[in-house]
């Protein structure tokens, strides 16, 4: 009896397994499938994904110092701001069963007695027949976009709103989700796109709170604060929890702020902090309203800031309540006020994060605004390493710290020298004795320097390891930027290390022999050609390693108290004591003056500044070599002020007083400034129309158009490109004294123009011995004949043999040669490597751009023979969206081969070798 029981209940179950699979479609089955999921499946991925929400909306640490996220899920679009925390993989693994394995896609069978009914023709129509399975789908979708997921969950959204149709509140709060991960995504258009057909089909009233919070999401992405505020106000009503309602109600504020609405704003995050939120939200919301505050009288805030930075748990908070008290008298225009304290933000700042960046950047604004860019230099440069990209302002700040750096290696000059006169000016126990206390001074910044250090490994070591400030400091610049990119290409670090290089150097100017203080200038006898004579060394005199006689030479002891800062040689050998050496310090200053004129000038368009700077020279310096220079930027400048009489006395003083001078030519045409103007816009198709002259061999229009300009514009920024071109047309002219003669005059006129490097290595080549370049046309005599190597100390002999060697059968490169700065290297990378991967799905080739000094080439690798390559380059020729840029030339050569063009042979050396040993079957004509 009992067995024929238990065999009753076993058909039973199994009954209803069959009865409950999902090719079934049965009141019972829906009610089970149903059922089971609720219960089952969806109860433990709800109950994960309630989980999740609540650490990231309260663990997730808000970056104050810009408009807050209106979730925490949305810092996923950005890799570079701080990350949420929270797992929702289960939360989705949960769903997905749950659709798996309980969606009913089997129709029902037909009740013909119903077919008349409109609404039974419409659920036959239906796509999913469980009850319940469309929770599985919405929540899989929002923990996909929790997750960061957000094209994923837009998929996710987008197939609910298509396949529920008959659940109109549902298909409409699926589309409000996947407009929001269109926002997330940035593409707004298409996020607008669906709020504005949302809000023409008439919203369901159950969702016009969740459409005020993705449409205020929606206004704040693109800017439009004013409109977004009455939906944000909406969106903090029906928060799903309090950290929620916390963050909202700071954003708000921060539209009112965005807005101008101090008082309100001010108000708002009052109600911020009467809402209990985790101390770092209070005390942030506290600085805010001091950024905003709009009262009268600033007394008691700065009272109550003043108690904040003496409690010990805002320690680590000092520099933004320093910053707040500095906010609070820049509001009352108390701008020194103001600048003490952002200093003293700057001093109490431990964390060296974004918030010590913007104080610090408010501070170099402040210098800047007030013409001390000695001052505002090191602001900027302290900051940028600090900002991320995107950051307000980053591009026009990081071209002010650029432009100041350059101004402040010349500002520095000039106060080191003259500090260093005074210093000579004094008497000798005067000098003595300030000589000491710059030692005492030193000794003392030291020892404190050390017990600071001393002090913060005592407490890193009682913190642990995992709070170690080296490690912190070598990885500072990467966890705030978030790039992990390679050094030269990561602006952050780059910039980190140029703030560094300044701490350990000083700034200096960017050029040769960088670490030398004084450095002679441009010597045409660098270039004066080899001899068979020997050096001036008399004969016989013995020399130390760096060339002082040995009688002269100073002992050791001598050497090392010269080179310690601790010592009175070390400033005793830099004070100009005998005349040679004063003149030296008045050159190093009249050259400052007249730099710092410049870039006040061009740079900053600060003329008041610079016209002081060009005065200040003048009266110090009557003499300097730069007046004529200076003459004509303080003539440009009066004239741009609308000063035409001052202009004129300095336009007369260029014309008396350097008459054979390209400046006073120019201005002897009535028509001077017309010329002027007409320049920038006629000079460079001059200059297009002269190259391309140059490429087609015609060297006589390239002579004509140099003189052209000398004529008309003789004042061009692009003469100096001229120049250059014009000599390079007198070797083909085999005319090469005409040549070197060029080169040296383009040099002795423009020592700092972009060509000159390269116009030097070819004269220093020609003075060692090399042979110009020879060939059928312009482009082949400056490119076959270079040496490809950038060591200097690398000069093989024209005539040594050149072992090449021809194997077929060998790993072979394509090069593409190209004279450098002929052809945008970049662009023909991306050509060659759109062909490349049009062209061949499995094979793949490495590609390079290397560069050696005039010559450039892209290398093509990967062809393990002769073969190999002759067929890519015939695809190449024949290909319909490649074209070899004028200029290119395509050289087919052995990776062996090519190893011996980079130890220093010339593409010359290889074609004679091909001549002699021509290639089988070479289909190519030299291009």
């Amino acid at each position: 009896m009992k067995k024929r029981v238990i065999h009753i209940v076993v058909l039973l179950v199994t009954l209803a397994l069959v009865s409950c699979s999902t090719k079934k479609n049965t009141a019972f089955t829906r009610f089970y499938h149903s059922f089971t999921t609720r219960y089952n499946v969806y109860f433990n991925g709800i109950e994960n994904y309630k989980e999740q929400m609540k650490n990231m909306e309260t663990e997730y640490q808000d970056n104050f110092t810009d408009l807050l996220y209106m979730h925490p899920a949305q810092a996923y679009a950005n890799p570079k701001d701080p990350q949420p925390s929270g797992s929702f993989d289960r939360t989705i693994e949960k769903c997905q069963k749950a659709i798996q394995l309980h969606s009913i896609k089997k129709k029902p069978k037909r009740d013909s007695r119903k077919m008349s009914d409109p609404k039974y023709r419409d659920y036959l129509k239906r796509d999913e027949y469980n009850p319940f399975i469309h929770n599985a789908w919405r929540l899989m979708g929002q923990a996909q976009y929790y997750k960061g997921e957000f094209l994923e969950a837009a998929a996710t959204f987008l197939y609910i709103s298509r396949h529920f149709t008959w659940m109109p509140d549902l298909v409409a709060e699926a589309k409000l989700w996947q407009a929001r991960c269109y926002i997330a995504l940035g593409w707004l258009y298409e996020a607008e796109d669906i709020l504005q057909k949302i809000n023409n089909d008439k919203l369901p009233e159950s969702q016009n709170n969740w459409f005020a919070t993705v449409n205020a999401d929606y206004l704040i992405r693109s800017g439009q604060y004013q409109k977004a505020i009455p939906f944000l106000e909406t969106a903090i009503k029906s928060a799903p929890s309090k950290q929620q309602r916390i963050r909202l109600t700071f954003l708000l504020g921060q539209l009112y702020e965005k807005t101008g609405v101090n008082a309100k704003a001010y108000e708002t995050f009052g109600k911020v902090i009467s809402m209990n939120p985790p101390y770092r939200t209070e005390f942030n919301a506290r600085i805010k309203q001091t950024e905003v505050f709009s009262g009268k009288d600033i007394t008691k805030e700065v009272k109550k800031l003043t108690r904040m930075a003496s409690r010990d748990r805002n320690k680590e908070y000092l520099d933004q309540v320093y910053y707040a008290i500095g906010n609070l008298y820049l509001s009352r225009k108390d701008t020194l006020k103001a600048m003490e304290n952002y200093r003293l933000a700057n001093q109490k700042s431990t964390r060296n994060g974004i918030e010590k960046a913007i104080c610090q950047v408010t501070l170099g604004d402040l210098y800047f605004d007030r013409r001390e860019y000695v001052d505002a230099q090191p602001c900027y440069a302290e900051a940028l390493p600090l900002l991320k990209e995107d950051f307000p302002r980053y591009d026009l700040l990081s071209r002010r710290s650029t432009v100041l750096d350059e101004l402040v290696v010349y500002a520095q000059n000039v106060e080191l020298q003259d500090s260093l006169q005074d210093l000579a000016a004094m008497s000798e126990t005067e000098r003595n004795k300030a000589i000491q206390q710059i030692i005492d001074d030193l000794i003392k910044k030291e020892k404190e320097e050390a017990e600071a250090l001393q002090r913060e490994e005592y407490l890193a070591q009682q913190q642990g390891p995992q709070f170690n400030s080296n490690n912190a400091a070598k990885n500072n610049a990467t966890l705030i930027s978030g790039d992990k990119s390679w050094y030269f290409y990561n602006k952050t670090m780059v910039a980190a290390g140029k703030t560094e290089f300044q701490r350990i150097w000083g700034s200096r100017k960017l050029e040769d022999d960088w670490r030398r203080r004084n450095k002679s200038g441009f010597s045409m006898s660098d270039f004066a050609e080899k001899t068979d004579g020997g050096g001036d060394t008399e004969e016989g005199m013995e020399v130390d390693e760096n060339g002082m006689p040995l009688e002269e030479s100073p002992d050791s002891a001598q050497l090392a108290d010269a080179e310690d800062p601790h010592k009175p040689a070390f400033y005793l050998k830099q004070i100009p004591l005998t005349p040679e050496a004063l003149e030296v310090s008045n050159e190093v200053v009249a050259e400052g003056l007249f730099n710092m004129g410049i870039i006040l000038k061009n740079k900053l368009e600060d003329y008041p500044a610079a016209i002081a700077n060009f005065n200040l020279l003048e009266e110090r310096f009557p003499e300097n070599p730069y007046r004529l220079d200076v003459y004509y930027n303080m003539y440009l400048m009066y004239m741009r002020n609308g000063d035409e009489v001052t202009a004129g006395i300095y336009r007369d003083k260029i014309r008396s007083t350097f008459p054979e001078s390209a400046y006073a030519q120019a201005m002897a045409d009535p028509h001077y400034l017309d010329n002027l103007r007409r320049m920038s816009t006629e000079q460079d198709s001059i200059y297009e129309d002269t190259y391309a002259a140059y490429l087609a061999n015609n060297n006589a229009a390239v002579h004509r158009s140099r003189q052209y300009m000398e004529e008309k514009y003789p004042l061009s920024p692009l003469m100096p490109k001229f120049l250059f071109l014009d000599a390079l047309a007198y070797v083909g002219d085999k005319q090469y004294d005409k040549f070197k003669a060029g080169l040296r005059d383009l040099l002795e006129r423009y020592p700092q123009a972009d060509v000159s490097p390269l116009a030097t290595t070819m004269l220093k080549g020609v003075a060692q011995g090399r042979q110009v370049a020879e060939g059928s046309g312009n482009l082949r005599g400056m490119l076959w004949k270079a040496r490809l190597t950038n060591d200097t100390t690398t000069v093989l002999n024209d005539t040594a043999q050149v072992a090449f060697t021809q194997d077929l059968k060998a790993p072979h490169v394509l090069l593409l040669v190209y004279a450098t700065d002929s052809v945008s290297s970049n662009q023909l990378l991306f050509d060659v490597a759109k062909h490349n991967f049009t062209t061949f799905v499995i094979k793949d080739f490495d590609l390079e751009i290397m560069t050696f000094n005039e010559i450039s080439m892209l290398v093509v690798k990967g062809f393990n023979n002769f073969d190999e390559l002759s067929h890519y380059r015939r695809l190449l020729d024949h290909s319909e969206t490649f074209r070899y840029p004028p200029g290119v030339k395509p050289v087919m050569i052995s990776e062996d081969n090519f190893k011996k063009l980079l130890e220093g042979y010339s593409f010359e050396d290889y074609f004679l070798f091909l001549e002699n040993n021509p290639l089988p079957e070479e289909p190519y004509e030299e291009r």
